[in-house]
């Protein structure tokens, strides 16, 4: 039998194997995807870390933002006996307002413990402040309406007093 055959004056042969450029190439994609999942998915790499640097990157910034307001603003924070104002003032809200969700020594109850290294919504002045008068979903409730911005902060001084 013939390898070629004529299709309406069309000589045509089939071909036992695909090219060898075509099997090359599918082996190199192969190859790389192995490699791309082995190291992408099986290694434990996380754009978490990434997004987390930003993150940090973006809080340092709120803060330096914040501390060159409070050198401008009325409220200045630089004199210990002005902070110790301010944290005695902010522990007299707290007892009245915060002490009924997390508790009596900040220890959490219906709200989280304010003595830990970390907070869900960030430990920075501006995310504490944010989560004070703006509220937090979940149960922190706003009180932009029943604070002032002094008592906000001495409420903020109060929290990153606590250990």
């Amino acid at each position: 039998m013939s390898e070629q055959h004529d299709y309406d004056g069309i000589k045509y042969r089939e071909e036992k194997s695909s090219p060898a450029i075509f099997r090359i190439l599918l082996t190199i994609l192969l190859v790389w995807g192995v490699i791309f999942m082995g190291y992408y998915l099986f290694s434990g790499w996380s754009s978490r870390s990434e997004a987390e640097t930003v993150l940090k990157n973006r809080d340092a910034k709120k803060q330096a933002a914040h501390k060159a307001v409070e050198t401008t603003s009325s409220y200045k924070a630089t004199g210990s006996h002005e902070v110790s104002a301010y944290i005695a003032v902010g522990k007299q809200l707290y007892g009245s307002m915060c002490v009924s969700c997390h508790g009596e020594g900040a220890k959490g109850g219906v709200g989280p413990d304010l003595t830990r290294s970390k907070y869900k919504f960030g430990k920075a002045r501006l995310d504490i402040a944010k989560s004070i008068s703006e509220g937090r979903p979940g149960g922190m409730p706003a009180f932009k309406d029943q604070l002032t911005h002094e008592q906000v902060e001495s409420l903020v001084e109060f929290v990153l007093s606590l250990k």
